[in-house]
Order: C-alpha cells, then sequence, then structure tokens
C-alpha cells in the first residue's frame, strides 16, 4: 500500500466532497463539501484527500497554525464509509502529523470531536491525545477538545 495525502484541487474536490462517513456518524461531522468551502474561504486550513495508491479512501483538514505555542489544529478527518474497518485510520494519522510538523514545526496538535463519538475518542488517546477540558463551539458542530505534545518528529 502507498498510503499519501493529496491538497484539494479543481481536479479532486467533487470527488473528495463526494466520500461519506457511516450514517451513524453523520451527526460526529461535518460535510467535506462543507469543509472544502470553509478552507477555500477562510484560507486559514488546508483540505486533502487521502489516497491508497490512487484510491481515494477519507478526508482530512488542518491548518490554523499558532507560532506563538508552536501549534496546529487537525480539524477534520473520517474515512469514507466503504473503507471503514480496514485499518486505515490509525495509518494515515502518522503521516498527516508529519505533514502539519514538517509545514508548521508544531509540537502542539489540537482536534475537536463531539462528546459522543467514543469510537473517536479511543483512537486519537491512542496516539497521545488527551481531553483538555475545552470546549469548540465555532462551528455547526460543537465538540470536546483534545490536545496532544509531541517534543520529537513523529
Amino acid at each position: 500500500m502507498s498510503l499519501h495525502i493529496r491538497e484539494v484541487t479543481k481536479d479532486n474536490w467533487r470527488a473528495v466532497a463526494a466520500l461519506k462517513v457511516a450514517p451513524a456518524q453523520n451527526e460526529f461531522i461535518e460535510s467535506n463539501a462543507f469543509s472544502i468551502l470553509e478552507t477555500e474561504i477562510e484560507k486559514n486550513g488546508i483540505s486533502v484527500g487521502l489516497y491508497d495508491n490512487e484510491t481515494l479512501v477519507g478526508y482530512a483538514m488542518y491548518g490554523w497554525p499558532s507560532p506563538e505555542n508552536n501549534s496546529a489544529w487537525f480539524d477534520r478527518f473520517m474515512i469514507d464509509h466503504q473503507f471503514q474497518g480496514q485499518g486505515y485510520a490509525r495509518r494515515f494519522m502518522p503521516l498527516i502529523f508529519q505533514t502539519m510538523q514538517a509545514q508548521y514545526g508544531c509540537e502542539t496538535f489540537y482536534l475537536s470531536l463531539h462528546p459522543d463519538n467514543l469510537n473517536a475518542q479511543k483512537l486519537y488517546e491512542s496516539f497521545g491525545f488527551r481531553l483538555n477540558g475545552e470546549v469548540d463551539d465555532a462551528g455547526p458542530v460543537s465538540g470536546v477538545v483534545m490536545e496532544m505534545k509531541r517534543n520529537e518528529p513523529i
């Protein structure tokens, strides 16, 4: 398997926007179309497609770097319902964090998730994320904030 990420462009945005989580997960994350539009309009995040060779299997959005505290946000992350349960989430996360570290030089990563999304919380905790007591209510899906500190490259 050759996992890699590609920035969303005019060539792949429709395919990325068409990815879907399982129906029971819809309340946990904004649509990819909304997220892509957010990065295009606000210009502070980056939307990427997650590929296994040439097969698009997921989507992520990251950005909002803060040089003052060496941090950035891992804001959205999803694997298409057809590819869930195949280990893609666990294999893509290090690749995304490496990309974020290279791009922003960050040592602290933040994310927010729906408080009922316990499967995602367990996944993030397995990478070292911990709830920090904050709430993110800036978007259409309010969530609890998790953070992970890294002092060395991932």
